[in-house]
């Protein structure tokens, strides 16, 4: 029986409700070991590893609070799943919504190997009412 690989990143998604941000070990055990993720993909450098993702997530928390995920849609091919969706949230006392789509790599296993997010940082940053550069900073902690 083949693991349903948009499911997995679902229900990784759906973690992100709206209220308090989610049990970081649960999130994070829906993650490989060696995971890879890119806040944004190309510009930040990766975080490497379930332990790194968890600390990375924490630190966004410590900014951000209600993170939401919208999906609005979803495919998938072999181990990727595409993922077009709004993410909204409160960033520095400021109510945002984010569109992005990310790619997810899942392995036959079930688990998030790599994840990407590719985001226009410009209207987060016009959003936030600060500098590309401060959201550069923002974003790389």
């Amino acid at each position: 029986m083949s693991i349903d690989k948009k499911n997995c990143v679902k229900k990784f998604l759906n973690m992100y409700d709206g209220g308090n941000w989610p049990d970081f070990d649960e999130t994070v055990s829906l993650f490989s070991k060696d995971t890879v993720y890119y806040v944004v993909y190309p510009t930040t450098p990766p975080v490497h590893g379930r332990e790194a993702l968890k600390k990375e997530l924490i630190r966004q928390s410590k900014d951000s609070k209600n993170p939401k995920s919208e999906i609005k849609a979803m495919a998938s091919e072999g181990e990727y799943v595409f993922v077009e969706r709004v993410d909204s949230f409160v960033t520095l006392g400021k109510s945002i919504s984010v569109s992005l789509c990310s790619v997810f790599e899942v392995g036959d296993d079930g688990l998030i190997k790599v994840w990407r997010e590719y985001f226009d940082p410009t209207d987060t940053a016009r959003q936030l009412g600060i500098s590309g550069d401060k959201l550069g900073e923002l974003l790389q902690g």
